[in-house]
């Protein structure tokens, strides 16, 4: 696990050790053992590595055998072993037993196709001398990430945006229309981000350099093709799929364990583990010490952990969020808005402490429909069948005075948003129901001039048909999964847990998200991930396996915060500090009026705008130390 960083100069300048270092000492985080560089004329190459795999002679850059190819990489390929056995027999010689060499001589075979044999989490940028040729390419489900930026003079690299805005003269111009998208979503899809000029490589693609000319390609797409098995034959097959996985992930020179919520994903994922494993697996939970019972398994991770003897770690966390805030934004370099950053943040710190690697649950919902959204979609069907006179009587006169949920929990929000959409096509209820602010919401948000400069963009629809028209002729639900993986989970979820993590030099691996793995849900009758009213149906019936019906047929909580609370209670003065009239008018940005009225309705118990002001927060302490500077 690295982070990389690169420059190719189109001028034909030569590139200095000065810089690539500078740019390499912003992500010292994410590779504290090691730096490495390469240079050549116009080109170089830059790394931080965090050892994980071959910790004696894996040191990056790493070329070929003739020193005509070298690359840097971040991430892991977990099917290196087969590919050195296979590459050996053709011929080709190692100078070490990193995962990362495999990628070069795989280059040296196949070309530009060598990504298609990889089954990992990578970001990876290859130099060939011989052709003068850049390759970057990142994995197929966007689980470490890449960005880069290019001019006519120049185009850079980097695992992190700080590596490039630490190149001279890169400016931090706003992109409006990706702020818009932020308000909507609480995060930037791919392959915008907060700053002109500067993108995301999209997941499952590539970039080529060559003659000063670079062409993108997307070199995998996900496919809905449902295969008939019965349901015993979906349990077994999906159970041999996950212990696959979840063995080639264990591979590590170094400390290994999981997080653990006690929540069905993780808990399975520590099931295996421990089936695995010859020793007690290393386990790892928060848990909140006031106002927040709500939201506490701390029962079901210790059921867990006593069930298969492991050694489990609890972490207790305040919400003293102003201790932590500016360094998760530092860590995200633009606006981001997920609440869960914050116990991410505290259990990847905690985590460090034991173990340098760790396996997490995440991207069991997308894969098996875990989400309430899902289920509501599919009720919508039904509801959409009653006359629209009676719907609208019904919701603008009883739902809509619903009080707000003094517990923090989210029902009632999405009982109001729910009746919202009754009327909507299916991708534009998907995305009101996906999205935390509408059109009309940012319009009341933004100052005019900053409407003006939107062109009418205060909503992502375009993102969400783009992604609904790949999905091809697959079912509404699956058309709902592909959206997620295209969107939520690549550009919120991973984002959240690699910048979390790699805070703390700690490397995360997501399981779930093996893409063979992710290719087999896609061939599994969606009745099996949405069963009637049960979500993640499959995904159950594995359970049951492992653990009684009792464990897992129990409402879902999540790793969450009760952020809701927080901001009615101990972070009430922090967040009135953040969001004062001053600094918000200050931006040009937002309007104030906006700001005070979800701060007074909030207070009021009148609505919970609890993630539209988190949303406004970060996006304050992010416009205070990127753009005024003033932390």
């Amino acid at each position: 696990m690295c982070g990389i960083c690169g420059i190719y100069r189109k001028d034909h300048d030569q590139v200095d050790k000065k810089t690539i270092s500078s740019m390499c000492s912003t992500m010292t985080h994410r590779g504290p053992d090691d730096e490495g560089h390469y240079l050549s004329g116009n080109v170089g190459l830059g790394m931080r590595r965090l050892k994980v795999i071959d910790l004696e002679t894996g040191n990056q850059p790493i070329s070929n055998e003739d020193k005509s190819i070298w690359i840097v990489q971040n991430g892991e390929i977990f099917n290196y072993l087969e590919l050195r056995d296979r590459l050996k027999e053709k011929g080709h010689h190692f100078y070490t037993r990193s995962d990362t060499e495999v990628i070069v001589h795989l280059y040296e075979e196949y070309g530009e196709e060598c990504i298609e044999h990889l089954n990992g989490m990578f970001g990876f940028a290859l130099w060939d001398e011989n052709n003068k040729l850049l390759f970057l390419a990142r994995d197929r489900l966007g689980i470490k990430p890449l960005y880069y930026y290019e001019d006519d003079d120049v185009f850079l690299f980097g695992s992190e945006i700080k590596a490039i805005l630490n190149y001279p003269d890169i400016g931090r111009e706003i992109d409006y229309e990706a702020l818009s998208d932020y308000f909507s979503l609480q995060y930037i899809p791919a392959p915008e981000t907060i700053y002109k000029g500067i993108n995301k490589l999209p997941q499952a693609c590539s970039i080529t350099l060559k003659n000063n000319r670079s062409s993108l390609k997307k070199y995998w797409h996900l496919k809905y093709c449902v295969i008939p098995m019965t349901q015993e034959e979906a349990i077994e097959s999906t159970i041999s799929e996950i212990e696959r996985t979840v063995q080639l992930q264990m591979i590590s020179d170094v400390p290994l364990g999981a997080f653990l919520s006690g929540g069905l994903d993780s808990s399975i994922l520590v099931a295996v583990m421990s089936s695995l494993s010859d020793r007690p697996v290393e386990t790892f939970s928060v848990v909140w010490d006031r106002n927040g019972q709500a939201f506490d398994e701390r029962k079901y991770a210790r059921f867990v952990s006593e069930r298969y003897n492991t050694n489990h770690h609890e972490f207790l966390v305040k919400p003293q969020v102003d201790e932590v805030a500016e360094e998760t934004i530092k860590a995200f370099d633009e606006p981001f808005a997920n609440d869960s950053a914050i116990p991410n943040y505290h259990i990847a710190r905690e985590t460090k402490k034991y173990v340098t690697v760790a396996l997490s649950g995440l991207g069991g919902d997308e894969l098996a429909a875990g989400y309430e959204r899902y289920l509501g979609m599919s009720i919508l069907k039904y509801f959409q069948l009653i006359p629209e006179s009676l719907r609208s009587k019904v919701f603008e006169n009883i739902i809509d005075r619903l009080p707000d949920s003094k517990n923090g929990l989210p029902w009632i929000d999405r009982v109001k948003r729910f009746g919202k959409i009754s009327g909507l096509s299916f991708i534009d209820s998907y995305l009101s129901i996906s999205a935390k602010m509408n059109a009309s919401d940012k319009q009341a948000l933004f100052t005019e001039d900053v409407s003006a400069r939107l062109h009418g963009h205060l909503d992502p629809s375009a993102l969400f048909r783009r992604y609904d028209l790949e999905a091809g002729d697959a079912c509404e639900l699956n058309r709902m999964l592909y959206i997620d993986m295209n969107t939520y989970m690549v550009d919120e979820l991973l984002v959240l847990s690699d910048r979390m993590s790699m805070a703390h030099s700690l490397e995360l691996r997501v399981p779930y998200l093996d893409h063979l793995l992710v290719e087999h849900f896609a061939k599994v009758d969606p009745a099996l991930k949405l069963h009637g009213f049960t979500k993640k149906y499959l995904l159950k019936k594995i359970a049951e396996r492992y653990y009684p019906k009792s464990f897992i047929y129990r409402k879902k909580v999540g790793f969450s915060t009760p952020l809701v609370l927080w901001l009615r209670g101990e972070l009430k003065g922090y967040m009135l500090h953040i969001l004062n009239r001053k600094s918000v008018m200050r931006t040009g940005i937002i309007n104030p009026d906006a700001v005070e009225r979800y701060v007074h309705d909030h207070l009021g118990l009148k609505r919970n705008y609890d993630m539209r002001l988190w949303a406004l927060m970060m996006f304050m302490l992010w416009y205070n130390t990127y753009i005024d500077k003033i932390y």
